[in-house]
């Protein structure tokens, strides 16, 4: 199978663009190459208009409705599937800062047991998400994308410290003690924290750019494997100034093994996705399948803005949605889904063999993360 992909919204590092919040980043999936055997005519189509390639926001909704039921058809007689990734770049941001910041892994202060579950994790994120607004979240962002360690570091302190100004903003007691307790020693010892990247294609690791493609190239995964074809060639817009960037995610995944990955509390993950497929960078003007997706993006785009399309343009996107998949990273759809996970643990009440067993387990965590902040309190006298 072939896919054909295009993004929106690309703001590189400057995440709190107003005007862009989100990006999305799309693909049209076909069974066989569509640039082979509609590339012709979709180049008809562009050429009514005098141009040789279609570009949505070029077009505008007007000259786009002229050629809605062409393009329309085009799309029926290939048979396609559509997949959507639509990344929220504040809640990128806010989360990106929890889970660097709060890792236990990193962080001895922080107990395990809050990134354990789920559920635990995933609302602790959205309160600490909460407290940051966006001139201390530029803070954050600012570490994170610098070259220099020690500058990197003294941004970390900052933040961490502006963030621990508002903690008791938080409306219970056990947030304020766990997230305060994090930041605090997170402030004492910025070096345990990985913070840092020499490698630009590292930094770009951070972006919502990589957070959308990974999704999409899931999406894509799934797709080859409800119609059982393996992924031949992905097709990506060459507009997109993270090649480098996409190449690397596009081998890593591509080149993972195998096996699942065992994850806590029973959760399993596979990093393997679109196994033997061939990413090219191209020019739209070269893939007539790439220019359909930028229309089925401009079309999302508009949508998600609340304005209306005309009959023809909505056709399509009501085609694409009844043949397509999206994954929405966005808080709205996060919290929803959390929340959903929460009520569903909740009407299971525990007995109290289970409490027990839960509190006994609390204990166990406390005393680790007390005897790892410790531990590492000595090592690091040890080493001055």
């Amino acid at each position: 199978m072939f896919a054909y992909v295009d993004e929106t919204g690309n703001t590189g590092a400057r995440l709190l663009d107003d005007d862009q919040p989100l990006f999305i980043t799309a693909a049209l999936m076909t069974r066989s190459d569509f640039d082979t055997r509609f590339g012709a005519q979709v180049r008809e189509l562009a050429l009514r208009f005098d141009d040789d390639e279609l570009h949505a926001s070029k077009l505008g909704v007007g000259r786009l409705e002229e050629i809605a039921p062409d393009l329309l058809s085009i799309l029926r007689r290939s048979g396609p599937s559509f997949f959507a990734s639509i990344v929220e770049k504040r809640y990128v941001l806010g989360t990106k800062a929890f889970h660097t910041l709060l890792d236990p892994a990193e962080n001895r202060a922080v107990p395990t047991q809050v990134f354990l579950m789920r559920p635990v994790r995933m609302t602790m994120a959205f309160k600490f998400a909460w407290l940051l607004d966006s001139e201390i979240a530029q803070l954050f962002w600012d570490a994170l994308m610098e070259v220099n360690a020690s500058r990197a570091r003294e941004k970390l302190i900052q933040f961490c410290g502006r963030v621990l100004e508002r903690v008791e903003r938080l409306p219970d007691a056990r947030s304020r003690e766990v997230i305060g307790e994090g930041l605090t020693w997170a402030m004492a010892n910025p070096e345990a924290i990985d913070i840092f990247s020499e490698d630009k294609v590292a930094r770009q690791g951070h972006l919502p750019n990589t957070v959308g493609f990974g999704n999409l190239l899931a999406g894509v995964e799934t797709q080859s494997t409800e119609w059982s074809r393996p992924v031949e060639v992905i097709r990506h817009d060459r507009q997109s100034e993270f090649a480098a960037s996409l190449a690397f995610w596009h081998d890593f995944y591509a080149n993972a093994g195998a096996a699942f990955i065992d994850m806590p509390l029973g959760e399993r993950a596979m990093l393997r996705r679109v196994f033997g497929s061939r990413l090219e960078i191209t020019s739209a003007r070269d893939s007539a399948g790439i220019q359909v997706t930028d229309v089925i993006l401009w079309l999302i785009a508009r949508s998600l803005r609340g304005q209306d399309l005309p009959a023809g343009c909505q056709s399509i996107l009501d085609y694409s949605r009844r043949r397509g998949r999206q994954n929405v990273f966005t808080a709205e759809a996060i919290h929803a889904d959390v929340a959903a996970e929460v009520e569903r643990m909740e009407a299971d009440e525990p007995d109290s063999e289970t409490m027990a067993r839960a509190s006994q387990l609390y204990q166990i965590g406390e005393e680790n993360r007390r005897r790892a902040v410790a531990d590492y309190a000595a090592a690091k006298g040890a080493s001055v």
